[in-house]
């Protein structure tokens, strides 16, 4: 009996030690960046109904104050967190998040910026899953925070 309490503790000692590296699961953050991408897909789904005609910028722009929107808030949490964690081992994890969010925002802002200058592209829907990736880093690095 005692083999097995002493086997427990080995496992158990290197595995909390790894969850100080990593910073706290904060499901606002995850919920507004799953949020931002269903304005996304709304995008995309609006520049394909709308084909063969091609999307007017005011047919997406709510879309993309959405997205926007989300994304900041979402960088504002994690932002926060960063701070709190300054000093802390997981505050480059949490670093690191906050800084895919922002990148997030920028290709957000960027598709937006590009689609009002120029209009809908041959490949906008291609473009908006690019952005889709891109944001989907964030998520999923938060997501494995659980």
């Amino acid at each position: 009996m005692p083999k097995c309490h002493l086997s427990l503790l080995i496992l158990a000692i290197p595995l909390s030690g790894c969850s100080i590296f990593a910073p706290v699961y904060n499901e606002a953050v995850y919920t507004k960046l799953d949020g931002a991408h269903s304005s996304l897909t709304k995008i995309e789904t609006t520049v394909e109904t709308k084909a063969p005609q091609r999307a007017r910028y005011r047919d997406v722009e709510p879309y993309y104050i959405e997205a926007l929107a989300m994304v900041k808030d979402a960088g504002d949490i994690a932002g926060r967190r960063t701070a709190y964690l300054q000093g802390k081992p997981s505050a480059r994890a949490a670093q690191l998040v906050a800084d895919n969010i922002e990148r997030c925002r920028q290709a957000i802002e960027a598709s937006r910026a590009r689609f009002e200058a120029k209009g809908q592209l041959a490949n906008e829907t291609d473009n908006i899953t690019i952005v889709q990736n891109t944001c989907g880093i964030a998520r999923t690095i938060e997501g494995s925070l659980k």
